[in-house]
């Protein structure tokens, strides 16, 4: 599934920011002839799956009118809106279509102030309770520091008697947080994350990993057995993701239809939608063009000789921790190619 940028602007100021170049450094938000043109290209894979995203995306001026567009195209079978759902009240009737889902980005109270979390709260009460949409609705956290908060978001999943919750650990937003050691940041987070999952594995609750999964090889055995009591086969979640971590292209149209790989690549992979005759075309460019050098390029020394890099299983976390080497070896390549 790829996605549309409806608008940079926000109305919130997340400390973790993953889309930190485009969200509010202006307000660009797409025009409804640019949006239309940017779902037809995405439904091009005949698959029938689209996102929204932002910025927040309802606060796009006509989000009436394209969420309208979509639930009116017979090639859409779903759309998944992904929102802090501060505003969520003023289109309630048009969330609550069966075509669409919603991911709930859920930050702590001291994150996004305590009257936009009471929002929020009201808000999902409103879409699981009176909307009937809990089966349509993912809660999600995102774990930006080690000592991160979570106890609100436990209370939430079992209000609403949820048993799963997207988690993520976020990406580097800035240019200094790129090029370093994932690892690093990895290992701090690892206790609390830890604690954390203990906790909603406690209640019956699944820790599903999005973007930025935890290395393989830093959930050594110990860590395995500790969590080994929660699995009810080898097929859970927890215990998959354990196994294997990789990462592939999300493609993120933005306002003025350039498409960036995902936020974290933004700054080395625009492309105009316009020069590609559909999405899988666009696709098999990132893959041809990134991802192909993904596992043969380190954040740190640890992996070089890593067996789960060598065998494909782990690119150590998100590749914005190595776009510099990952430019250096594209660069390479086009030299051997251009000189051959």
């Amino acid at each position: 599934m790829a996605n549309i940028v409806m608008t940079n602007a926000c109305n919130l100021k997340c400390p973790y920011c993953f889309a930190n170049e485009f969200v509010n450094h202006d307000k660009d938000s797409i025009s409804f002839e640019m949006f239309k043109e940017a779902a037809e290209f995405i439904l091009g894979d005949n698959k029938g799956h689209i996102g929204l995203i932002g910025g927040e995306p309802l606060l796009h001026p006509e989000f009436k009118e394209c969420i309208s567009y979509l639930l009116d195209n017979r090639n859409v079978k779903s759309i998944t809106i992904y929102t802090n759902a501060v505003l969520a009240e003023k289109y309630y009737n048009e969330l609550a279509a069966e075509k669409v889902r919603l991911l709930i980005n859920c930050n702590s109270p001291a994150d996004m102030g305590d009257a936009a979390f009471a929002k929020m709260s009201a808000n999902i009460h409103e879409l699981v309770v009176n909307r009937h949409m809990k089966d349509r609705i993912t809660l999600g956290i995102n774990m930006y520091k080690a000592d991160f908060e979570y106890d609100y978001i436990v209370k939430l999943l079992l209000t609403y008697k949820y048993d799963h919750v997207r988690v993520s650990i976020t990406v580097p937003n800035c240019e200094e947080g790129k090029n370093r050691s994932a690892v690093d940041d990895f290992i701090a987070i690892k206790p609390r994350m830890k604690a954390f999952f203990h906790t909603l594995l406690k209640y019956g609750i699944q820790p599903r990993f999005d973007c930025n999964k935890f290395p393989v090889c830093l959930w050594d055995d110990s860590d395995k057995a500790e969590f080994a009591g929660y699995y009810v086969d080898k097929k859970d979640e927890l215990y998959m993701q354990m196994l294997n971590v990789e990462c592939n292209p999300v493609i993120d149209i933005t306002p003025d239809l350039t498409a960036i790989r995902c936020f974290g690549m933004s700054d080395c992979s625009k492309e105009s939608i316009r020069d590609y005759r559909n999405i899988e075309e666009l696709r098999h460019y990132y893959l041809n063009e990134f991802d192909a050098y993904k596992f043969n390029t380190v954040c740190d020394k640890k992996c070089v000789n890593c067996y789960n890099r060598k065998t494909m299983h782990c690119t150590g976390g998100c590749l914005s921790y190595k776009v510099s080497a990952i430019t250096e070896l594209r660069n390479a390549a086009a030299e051997l190619m251009n000189n051959g």
